[in-house]
């Protein structure tokens, strides 16, 4: 989806240890500034039994095993039912785990946000319209809320059989000047539903006219009404525009257009789904767009775990929403839950896989290729690269699918393999442009890892060509002329332009460093090695340059004491390990722990400074 206008506000005492949401009103206020879930063990001795479960709960939650920790929150409320927190927090990670205990636990909490809406969306699933009114009712003044209380109004009222009233609370909506055309698609889905055909046209031309093709939801909608009125066509153009505005859809793209024959909610419970995945995405929008110079971190955490709270209340309501199920595998992968993101997708797939599981999903393609980034993540390399070549060898012309292939063979330093994978994203591409400098920069790297450096070079130096701003970019072109002892200055000019990029960049200031210090330029290349290892004192790497800038600097016992510690450092590249073995080796045959002075040939392949 698409930036909205939205600014997340109120929340009630529930979320409290979730999130602290200031209340306001929502076309105002601020964005919300959310915390972690506090898990806090009492001061005071807990009974025999509850100790350990509050610490199994503690270490859980701290971790972000949600399942984990709901079964021991829900185990310490058993052995203590009078301490409310235990209650709060029992329900709270119930519901972000998505388990079906959360709903017997909102009904203990009666009033509070987001235990009226478990019960509201149990009584959809059971039909019981009413009751779910009721409950949503409960929460009809929380600024939160406000994006999308009209969709769950109307939607409860559609499933109640009274498409007018849904419709009459709905309608005013649909002139609101930034999310206008949202509301009058799920107005146009309800008077489709309701037969209405002449009204819903009227929405569908609204929304198309307002902003067409912003989001997928909207764009599936009205590609599904203009085929109904002969207009396939139009509707392919449409979701191309979407495709082609970088949503991240091309792999989606045949299977979407396939699905525009049939609409995207054919049910009240499948509205209301959408509404919650909406108000999702706007709170996650949200806080990209606010300023937090103070602790993103911290912020985006709660930011994550309210979204997905709301991603579990759109698949409790309906289970086969690929969009939600995918939006949540990422957020848990954000939060270090690689293996829940991957059970998330895989849950209903455990018998035949992704696609079978979710047959007339559009995004089932997108669900399989997740699923195999989240394999290599889980350390099912094997099964990624099945499941990858699997489709690739159905899906030749697809170069995301070739890309992540690429990426995958890369982390197991299959070079060979990924060059060719990236090789094949790169003529299934067709004409580069934009983001694909990351295709080139993975080819690259592949390419210099198998000793084929002007290839690498002319890799790298398209990718600039794409995007000459990339940090990532300048910092590994720089560092490399300097390891081939090339382009001296050249490379000098590309870290400068890296720092001036991401000025706070650690690795930067080691390479910019690093090039003063090849250069001779030794006083200002040690002042900036120096903070390098004060930002990352476990880098061994780092380590060694600073141990060869104080060598250089006359500085020998700080130097031999540095390679020392870079030696105590798990080294990632077997090349470090040997340059810093083959310094200390050196500093120790010179009598007084220096190593040989630099000059032509063979020795001054001793100088650590040499890596090439």
């Amino acid at each position: 989806m698409q930036r909205f206008h939205l600014v997340c506000t109120a929340a009630l005492a529930i979320v409290a240890p979730l999130a602290a949401v200031p209340a306001g009103a929502w076309a105002a206020a601020p964005a919300p500034s959310m915390q972690p879930p506090a898990v806090t063990v009492a001061a005071a001795p807990w009974p025999d039994g509850l100790s350990g479960s509050m610490l199994v709960a503690t270490v859980a939650a701290l971790e972000g095993d949600d399942a984990v920790a709901a079964s021991a929150f829900r185990q310490a409320y058993g052995l203590d039912p009078s301490r409310s927190v235990l209650l709060r927090q029992a329900f709270l990670y119930s519901a972000l785990a998505g388990d079906d205990a959360a709903a017997g636990l909102a009904a203990r909490l009666p009033g509070q946000l987001m235990a009226e809406l478990v019960m509201g969306n149990d009584a959809v699933r059971a039909g019981r319209w009413s009751d779910a009114q009721a409950h949503y009712d409960r929460v009809q003044q929380d600024a939160m809320l406000a994006a999308i209380r009209p969709l769950l109004d109307a939607w409860t009222l559609m499933g109640a059989g009274q498409p007018d009233r849904a419709l009459a609370i709905i309608d005013p909506w649909t002139a609101d000047r930034v999310l206008g055309r949202y509301y009058a698609v799920h107005a146009a889905l309800i008077a489709d539903l309701a037969g209405q055909h002449d009204r819903a046209d009227r929405y569908y031309r609204l929304a198309l006219d307002a902003s067409p093709g912003r989001d997928l939801f909207s764009t599936w909608a009205l590609g599904h009404w203009l085929i109904a009125q002969g207009h396939r066509d139009q509707a392919t153009r449409l979701l191309d525009s979407l495709v082609a505005g970088g949503a991240g859809l091309s792999l989606a793209r045949d299977g979407v257009l396939a699905a525009m024959d049939r609409p995207p909610v054919t049910s009240p419970r499948q509205g209301i789904a959408q509404a919650y995945a909406f108000l999702s995405a706007l709170i996650g929008q949200e806080a990209e767009r606010i300023p937090d110079p103070t602790g993103r971190l911290a912020h985006d955490a709660g930011v994550r775990d309210m979204r997905m709270l709301l991603l579990r209340f759109a698949l409790a309501l309906d289970p086969g929403f690929g969009q939600a199920r995918l939006l949540l595998s990422a957020l848990q992968y954000d939060g270090g839950q690689a293996a829940a993101a991957r059970d998330t997708i895989v849950a209903q797939a455990r018998d035949g896989g992704v696609a079978r599981a979710f047959p007339h999903d559009p995004l089932a393609t997108v669900m399989q290729v997740q699923v195999a980034r989240l394999d290599a993540a889980t350390g099912r390399g094997d099964d990624a690269i099945r499941i990858l070549t699997d489709l690739a060898r159905a899906q030749p012309a697809q170069a995301q699918i070739w890309q992540t292939l690429g990426d995958i063979q890369s982390g197991r330093e299959d070079w060979a393999g990924a060059a060719a994978s990236f090789s094949r994203a790169i003529t299934a591409t067709g004409r580069l442009s934009g983001d694909d400098w990351e295709i080139l920069f993975g080819r690259a790297v592949a390419y210099d890892r198998l000793a084929r450096w002007p290839q690498a070079q002319a890799d790298l130096e398209h990718a600039l060509a794409l995007a000459p701003n990339e940090a990532l970019l300048l910092n590994y072109l720089g560092y490399s002329w300097v390891e081939h002892d090339r382009n001296l200055p050249q490379a000098e000019a590309l870290l400068r332009h890296a720092v001036a990029v991401e000025p706070q960049n650690a690795a930067i200031r080691d390479s910019l460093g690093w090039a003063l210090v090849r250069q001779g330029r030794i006083a200002e290349g040690l002042a900036l090695l120096e903070r390098a290892a004060e930002q990352t004192p476990e880098d061994p790497a780092v380590n060694y340059h600073l141990g060869v800038a104080y060598w250089k600097a006359g500085r020998p016992r700080e130097a031999v004491n540095q390679w020392h510690v870079a030696q105590a450092l798990p080294a990632a590249d077997p090349s470090d390990v040997q340059k810093i073995t083959a310094a200390l080796a050196d500093a120790a045959r010179s009598g007084h722990e220096d190593p040989p002075p630099d000059q032509d040939g063979a020795a001054r392949k001793k100088d650590p400074s040499d890596r090439d």
